[in-house]
């Protein structure tokens, strides 16, 4: 049985972020009805800006004043706190490492703002002027000493998103803002070879970019537990042709983003700094609006437009500095959006929360509690997300009382970018680095950096860090991930099948150097050609010491046996059993191959799923 992963579902335990203020126990309301309570569901946290008829905050509001409506259904709520500005700004240190960082963002009273100022979206000129002009300000007159902010624009680089107090950094990444709305000619050699020149081509590049750039700084957020973030998205909305889907919430890119914002419990205010171009419609112009009133709705932010960017920045300032933060425990653990309502029983007072949640899945996320609390590592608090630019295989071979670890990739895509290398960067939980390095693509011609990184690991969780980047060297996409390693001295007696190594051999030549070859790179791809060679290595194990027999076979899609699978002799590594199985005598389409290690102490089976292209 593989090494248990703890998946994207941990990012649920982010939900509830603790942080300063007056703790007001909610009474249960005896008009709420209260399914009865599971302790395998994590509590959510929802922050409602309440204001009155004028737009003056709401600040004597008491807990039974409130009322959350889930999918139709009152639900009580364990806790509202209300948020008011900290007078103790606590101790002001430098930025200088992401511990700083992180340590920074969550200190009472700090707030993280994080502006994204779209060029590929605002006019150049007047526009973009006045988004200029009006973030400056707001960065000179609201932010605090205390407080954190970053300033990111669609081809600056994903790796580079670091919080900071230092002022004069964040007006010179403002000063360099320019309007490139309608003009599609590339200005670096990235977008010369990646994104071209053709409109249509150019504008699902530049909305692909900007969607990617907004995630990112998501997750950064998430990551970093803020006591109180917020993101101020600079743009003029996306063209209509990209909106379409918006009305059913079916658009990838932004139904992600709403995902995340309700997650990490961040709101999006959305500025447009345009009434609208005089090359576009009525209903363009219509359509673009829609789009960032529809993001900022979601999320629990609002919308501010030309002409009334001093009044609705000001309103962002006094939401970040009176509000309340509300916890409940959902009923849902689905893994579906489903939508709240926070209400206020007070005439005239006017709510803004975000307007869903995402539930976990129940019985996945009851499975990594219990996986978790086996292998003696906590849930991961970290953001965690997979590149959708590569496949990357990850697994490790005990040996000598030893374990290591074993990371390759391949790309996944070539269109709009070209993964070139790969940072890696593993660490424990504490903080002890594992590895530090870059590695190539497996397969490519090059004889640097290396096609894996190979290194040993303890027990427990390590966490896993990719950077990836393009020729240029420009960071284009990142992967965060978590890894459990077993405890293989803890292990109860049986066999044991570790993930399995699949070398991908293009030449008869290629196969037999990969085969006296214990190093050779397995390929984290798994679609194939007739053409292909394949050399597939299975690492065994078993507490008692036995020695465990391996066989292999090819089933078809539906799971039937179609023939056995040759072995080879065994490799320089213990433990370790070889196959080969070139693919010329198989049709194009989808197979597996079913792997079963047997001895006296039992048996097991693994199955790894492939595709055979023409």
């Amino acid at each position: 049985m593989p090494p248990f992963r703890v998946g994207s579902l941990c990012l649920a335990a982010l939900l509830l972020i603790c942080g300063g203020g007056a703790d007001l126990k909610a009474t249960p309301d005896p008009q709420q009805s209260e399914p009865a309570s599971r302790s395998d569901v994590p509590s959510l946290r929802l922050d409602a800006v309440v204001t009155d008829a004028k737009g003056r905050a709401v600040s004597n509001l008491k807990p039974g004043d409130f009322e959350l409506i889930e999918n139709g259904s009152p639900r009580p709520f364990t806790s509202v706190e209300l948020r008011t500005p900290s007078a103790d700004a606590g101790e002001l240190f430098p930025i200088e490492t992401e511990a700083d960082e992180a340590r920074a963002a969550r200190q009472p009273g700090t707030r993280v703002f994080a502006f994204y100022l779209d060029e590929f979206h605002v006019t150049t000129g007047p526009n973009a002027d006045l988004a200029r002009l009006a973030i400056e300000r707001f960065v000179d007159e609201t932010l605090r000493p205390q407080d954190l902010a970053f300033v990111m624009r669609p081809l600056d680089s994903l790796n580079a998103i670091r919080f900071t107090r230092d002022r004069a950094l964040v007006h010179g990444a403002i000063d360099s803002f320019a309007g490139r709305k309608g003009d599609f000619a590339p200005r670096t050699r990235f977008e010369e070879l990646y994104i071209g020149r053709a409109p249509a081509a150019v504008a699902s590049a530049r909305r692909q970019i900007v969607v990617s750039g907004l995630r990112e700084i998501l997750m950064r957020l998430g990551d970093l537990q803020a006591d109180r973030a917020v993101i101020v998205y600079v743009s003029e909305g996306f063209p209509r042709d990209a909106l379409q889907p918006i009305r059913s919430l079916r658009f990838p890119g932004f139904d992600g983003l709403a995902r995340a914002s309700s997650r990490f419990n961040v709101p999006m205010y959305t500025f447009n700094p345009s009434a609208g171009a005089d090359d576009e419609t009525s209903a363009e112009r219509d359509r673009s609006v829609e789009m960032l009133k529809w993001l900022a709705d979601q999320s629990g932010g609002r919308t501010i437009s030309a002409g009334s960017e001093i009044a609705g920045l000001a309103r962002l300032k006094h939401d970040l500095e009176t509000y309340y933060a509300l916890t409940y425990q959902p009923t849902a653990t689905d893994g579906r959006f489903h939508g709240v309502e926070v209400r206020v029983r007070r005439p005239g007072a006017l709510v803004q929360a975000s307007k869903g949640y995402w539930s976990p899945l129940g019985s996945e996320y009851r499975t990594m509690i219990a996986a978790a609390s086996k292998l003696g590592s906590p849930l991961s608090t970290r953001a965690l997300r997979r590149s959708s630019m590569i496949d990357t295989w990850v697994g490790v071979l005990p040996g000598n009382g030893r374990t290591r670890m074993i990371i390759t990739w391949e790309p996944r895509t070539h269109g709009i970018t070209a993964p070139e290398v790969v940072a890696v960067r593993a660490k424990t939980p504490g903080g002890a680095v594992l590895f530090d390095g870059r590695i190539r693509r497996v397969g490519s011609e090059s004889a640097l950096p290396p096609d894996s990184a190979r290194f040993e690991v303890p027990s427990g969780r390590v966490e896993i860090d990719m950077s990836i980047y393009d020729m240029e060297g420009k960071t284009i996409d990142t992967d965060v991930r978590d890894f459990d390693v077993p405890d293989f001295g803890s292990q109860k007696q049986g066999p044991m099948l570790l993930a399995p190594e699949v070398v991908r051999a293009r030449t008869i030549r290629d196969f037999a150097t990969a085969s006296a070859n214990p190093d050779a790179a397995p390929s984290s791809a798994r679609t194939f050609t007739r053409a292909d060679r394949l050399l597939i290595r299975v690492a065994t194990f078993d507490a008692s010491g036995a020695a465990v027999q391996v066989t292999a076979r090819v089933l078809n899609a539906w799971g039937q046996p179609m023939r056995e699978i040759d072995a080879l002799g065994a490799t320089q590594r213990d433990g370790i059993a070889q196959f080969a199985l070139p693919l010329s005598w198989l049709v194009p389409g989808q197979y597996q191959i079913e792997l079963q290690g047997t001895n006296a102490n039992g048996a097991v089976k693994q199955r790894v799923s492939f595709k055979v292209a023409s």
